[in-house]
């Protein structure tokens, strides 16, 4: 089963956005699909740091099911979409055949108003997936970040209310433990100890949002480390 999440990147300085089938990493490279497919679409209109608006979103995204339609009976597999720089690049794996550029031809022809190239290599490691696709494990963490906030936004989150968001930081000893605790209570948060996991939970007022929640668990995960903890992750109650 496909398990997409996305995060941010820079790429020559630039801003790029990176979504990507996690999944499929425990069973790259797959075999018979040595061939990378790179369909790069140009944007109509990018906004100012060259990714798509809303409008465009949801064209791209019927374009990008069409792709799914013609592609997969061929073989292809979806490994992740760049959008950034006023292009849209979507990258599949799958069987060399000369087939694949008249399927592309043929659902593009639906959509004349974009330009867009098409190139094919070998790929036999699936390089572009694991070295350049697949997120690194800050970029992953923010990945893990996007995929929850995607839950909160599926169950009719109100982002903009304020509510308790928890987090939890596991130790190996109970000094260093009660230590980071007594250093979160100091900072404002609401802390709990959880002598049976060795765990701290803390927890702070705030609202949800992809940068706020970075932020927050970037710090504490670095105060964490001072502590010689493990930052786990963190929780909310969805509010409507």
């Amino acid at each position: 089963m496909a398990d997409w999440s996305s995060y941010f990147a820079r790429v020559d300085g630039e801003p790029i956005s990176v979504a990507v089938d996690l999944a499929l990493r425990d069973g790259a490279p797959q075999p018979g699909k040595a061939t990378a497919y790179t369909l790069a679409v140009t944007l109509l209109e990018p906004d100012s740091h060259g990714m798509t608006g809303a409008g465009e979103y949801r064209v791209l995204q019927r374009v990008e099911e069409e792709l799914a339609s013609a592609l997969e009976p061929a073989g292809l597999v979806e490994a992740g979409r760049v959008t950034g720089r006023g292009m849209r690049t979507f990258h599949y794996y799958g069987p060399d055949s000369d087939d694949v550029s008249s399927r592309v031809a043929n659902v593009m022809s639906g959509h004349k108003e974009y330009t867009y190239s098409m190139l094919a290599a070998d790929d036999p490691l699936w390089a572009i997936y694991t070295n350049y696709l697949y997120p690194d494990p800050q970029q992953m963490a923010f990945a893990n970040d996007m995929k929850a906030l995607q839950v909160l936004i599926d169950a009719g989150d109100d982002l903009e209310k304020r509510r308790p968001i928890e987090h939890t930081v596991t130790f190996d000893d109970g000094e260093k433990r009660d230590g980071f605790a007594r250093a979160m209570a100091n900072k404002g948060y609401r802390v709990a100890i959880d002598a049976s996991e060795n765990a701290v939970r803390c927890a702070k007022l705030d609202t949800v949002d992809p940068f706020k929640i970075t932020e927050m668990r970037v710090a504490l995960t670095t105060l964490a480390e001072e502590f010689g903890g493990d930052y786990s992750g963190w929780s909310t109650a969805v509010q409507s």
